[in-house]
């Protein structure tokens, strides 16, 4: 099953509040070792068909959401075109669930091509933890990723 998600204005709002370079920054979840946004470790999403959006968008991890609930995602090694995703989808096992090896598909486009020619990445998914979008972030300096929450 593939469900694309399309946030174009929250990948641009991030893409101008970036100042950190790829080598300065903690990766995977050391990056939120710290965060109050961050919750429990857990296995699988069960909202599949209805994420609806994408925000926060790093290398190696993003929070995908569904109405009010929200999870920060993180992927095998580094995913080329996440930083910058314009369109996620998923690639799944489960009747509607995402879990871990699951895979998500990212391209820099909305449209799903890329200008490389190569087409979008494919990300496997490594770790799935419960995101608080509302609790006050204490490890992120840029102040216009918290304007996109």
């Amino acid at each position: 099953m593939k469900t694309i998600l399309i946030s174009a204005t929250a990948a641009a709002a991030l893409l101008t509040g970036c100042s950190t370079t790829q080598s300065d920054e903690p990766r995977g979840i050391k990056a939120f070792e710290n965060d109050a946004r961050l919750g429990e470790q857990t296995n699988r999403i069960c909202f599949g068909a209805t994420i609806d959006g994408f925000s926060n968008a790093r290398r190696d991890s993003v929070v995908l959401s569904s109405g009010s609930k929200d999870y920060l995602v993180t992927v095998s090694g580094a995913c080329r075109s996440l930083r910058y995703a314009q369109a996620i989808g998923l690639d799944n096992r489960g009747a509607g669930c995402v879990s871990r090896h699951d895979i998500l598909i990212v391209s820099e486009n909305a449209f799903g091509n890329d200008a490389t020619g190569m087409g979008p990445d494919r990300c496997f998914i490594d770790e799935i933890y419960k995101w608080d979008k509302r609790a006050k972030s204490k490890t992120l300096s840029s102040e216009k990723i918290d304007e996109v929450y």
